[in-house]
């Protein structure tokens, strides 16, 4: 079931767009993210789609980059101004119908409010999250921590790293090579616990 809808401009950062979907997939599971590209299935009406999953979601993250809110048609339009426009159309949708919408910011800074749509003016308002581009793992690890405090149906799709006594992390050397059954504590050494080679 889908809890995390992406909003993104296709012009704008789309690398960003694909690293925090491939990010969220692999700490929630595939399911649990809409991003455009990967969940609309072949011959459907992706449209519809679109806004289904909008409706199904419980939090919808804005995704804007530096060209996010400055964006253009072929006539020189600014395309948060059209009503067709999907990214404009999405967030209203997220809007109405009472979802978490969270501005995610893709090294850029706030969008003021005067510089968008009267519709949209409300969005300024939102606390957002910064991913910087250096500090994209702690950046998209918090985001995703974040995510998983404020909406409880959330689960992680694999457990999280043991660890020993000490509070090391702990690499099961079942896990690596089936010819070696063990534990190995990873802390600044590498050092070999208990274990049985055959």
């Amino acid at each position: 079931m889908t809890q995390i809808f992406l909003n993104y401009r296709t012009t704008d950062e789309p690398f960003g767009v694909a690293m925090l979907d491939e990010a969220l997939s692999e700490r929630f599971g595939p399911s649990a993210v809409f991003f455009a590209s990967k969940s609309i299935p072949l011959g459907t009406s992706w449209e519809q789609e679109m806004f289904r999953a909008v409706g199904a979601s419980t939090a919808v993250l804005v995704i804007m980059g530096r060209r996010w809110a400055d964006a253009v048609d072929e006539h020189g339009t600014r395309l948060l101004e059209r009503p067709d426009d999907f990214v404009r159309r999405e967030i209203l949708r997220a809007r109405e119908t009472g979802k978490q919408v969270i501005p995610v910011l893709l090294e850029t800074t706030r969008v003021p409010a005067e510089k968008l749509p009267g519709e949209l003016r409300w969005l300024a308002a939102c606390q957002d999250i910064k991913v910087g581009f250096r500090s994209s793992k702690i950046d998209i690890d918090r985001l995703a921590t974040k995510l998983r405090n404020q909406i409880p149906e959330l689960r992680e799709a694999k457990p999280p790293p043991e660890k020993n006594r000490s509070g090391k992390r702990v690499v099961r050397a079942d896990k690596i090579d089936n010819n070696f059954m063990g534990d190995w504590s990873v802390g600044g050494d590498v050092n070999l616990g208990a274990g049985r080679v055959d």
